[in-house]
């Protein structure tokens, strides 16, 4: 067992109690639209939560110890969620539910801290075998299979290649130029992250492996100072408030509003395996008001619109590679490093990983500058750039956005239970449903982005560097 039951302090419960807990919860908060889709719910062990690393890591050769700190990272993930599901129900709602908890626990008036307990006391009693684990983790796809074939997907998609063909050659014109023949300095506005103080991040990264599976998990103190260390500045050619970034906030109703007087950029930890080890990729999100429409046939554009910049981490503690998408998990940029070199294409049509320029070094008093074209907000270069008159921008936590106050007192999360935005939707899914993609450009959550229209890729694919890349031996 993980815990002796003397330790967990449950008080009242037992298994069948909290196992009708956990069954009223769920109920109550899929009625009430609030559930969280980052993390996909386990089979039979409703106080568990998996997403495609740890389902990576459990088709592994797992020892017993490693075996339980990986189930204590389930529980993590389905604590966290459990209590922003809460947050986010209707007050009238949480109350309802917090007199059926005294139902079952006289003591006990958190719903939030019974499902704790609970989930403590079932997994030191029902802690479900590694065999039974593998049968009931889902490895989650974000392709669809039915509409795949519905849409002649061998047939449809030979067109939408020779379209991403031509996105890929368009952009490596415009990284041939130089930069000031693609944009004009004197429409840039640079943002510059807050500073940190220096660390020594090998040793970091060494002592947060310290764990059964030698998994980066730095504390949430040595964490922020590793995103201060290597967050970007992001220079956006501005042409419009839709280049401006900003803090997302609910306006009303469904309405969502990019306070740009107030830029915050949301941070995200995940982790990624290459040759063994477990790499620690730190994400930077940034976001504005939309994609505006050339015109009303432009099926690119709509409401809100933005990038995800991920660094990956060797052990050595210099950046690995450097990738990017939008958050509808579109225009997969790759920067490798020279410890990388891409893999031939595949001989199928699917899609290659598309790699623009190589990541520059990056010396002293220098900063990675990530340059984004208005409106359309693509990456058109990556540079290396000391300090200059800039405007600050400050560090958000990406679990703000499951969680975003409402105007009414409560919360409510920016993403739908289906993991998408509500009103982000683009014209382009009236045509690239053949793909397989739900909702194809509109934004969403954390975990459901795929990138590639053709194949199948994720942005969070645990074996993602591994199947584009090979690497020199002292990578590390």
């Amino acid at each position: 067992m993980l815990l002796s039951l003397a330790a967990l302090g449950v008080r009242g419960a037992n298994e069948l109690d909290c196992r009708r807990l956990y069954e009223q919860v769920d109920r109550t908060v899929q009625r009430a639209l609030v559930r969280d889709a980052q993390e996909e719910a386990v089979r039979g062990s409703p106080y568990l939560r998996s997403n495609r690393f740890i389902a990576s890591r459990l088709a592994q050769n797992l020892d017993a110890e490693q075996f339980e700190f990986l189930l204590r990272q389930m529980r993590t993930l389905d604590s966290t969620a459990r209590r922003i599901e809460l947050g986010n129900l209707p007050r009238n709602i949480r109350e309802s539910l917090e007199r059926e908890n005294r139902h079952l626990f006289a003591d006990q008036n958190d719903v939030t801290n019974s499902l704790d307990e609970c989930g403590e006391l079932l997994l030191a009693t029902q802690q479900p075998s590694l065999e039974n684990l593998k049968k009931n983790v889902s490895t989650p796809v974000r392709y669809s299979l039915f509409k795949r074939v519905l849409g002649l997907y061998p047939l449809s998609a030979i067109p939408f290649a020779r379209g991403i063909r031509k996105f890929q050659n368009e952009m490596t014109q415009i990284y041939a130029k130089s930069l000031n023949d693609v944009v004009d300095q004197g429409n840039v506005v640079i943002y510059t992250p807050p500073t940190g103080d220096a660390i020594d991040v090998a040793a970091t990264l060494r002592d947060a492996s310290k764990n059964p599976l030698q998994m980066p998990l730095p504390s949430p103190e040595l964490a922020a100072q590793l995103f201060a260390t290597f967050a970007p500045n992001f220079a956006v050619d501005t042409r419009g408030t839709f280049d401006h970034p900003g803090t997302i906030e609910w306006a009303g109703g469904n309405r969502l509003n990019v306070d740009s007087s107030n830029i915050r950029i949301y941070t995200l930890m995940s982790h990624t395996t290459l040759a063994g080890k477990i790499l620690l990729q730190l994400n930077y999100m940034i976001w504005f008001s939309e994609r505006p429409k050339k015109d009303a046939f432009d099926m690119l554009g709509g409401a809100l619109d933005g990038l995800i910049w991920r660094v990956t981490l060797a052990p050595d503690g210099t950046p690995l590679l450097h990738d990017s998408i939008h958050p509808c998990g579109c225009y997969h940029l790759f920067f490798p490093s020279e410890k990388l070199r891409t893999k031939p294409p595949h001989p199928s049509l699917q899609e290659h990983a598309f790699i623009p320029q190589a990541l520059p070094t990056v010396k002293d008093g220098e900063r990675v500058t990530v340059w984004i074209k208005s409106a359309t907000h693509y990456v058109i270069r990556v540079s290396a750039e000391t300090l200059r008159e800039s405007n600050p921008y400050l560090f958000a936590n990406y679990d703000d956005l499951r969680a975003m106050p409402t105007r009414d007192g409560g919360s409510r999360s920016l993403f739908r239970p289906d993991a998408l935005v509500t009103g982000t939707e683009r014209g382009e899914r009236i045509f690239f449903w053949p793909m397989g993609i739900a909702s194809a450009g509109a934004m969403r959550q954390w975990g459901h982005h795929a990138t590639a229209f053709v194949g199948m890729r994720h942005f969070d694919d645990a074996d993602l560097i591994e199947k584009a890349f090979d690497w020199d031996k002292d990578w590390q």
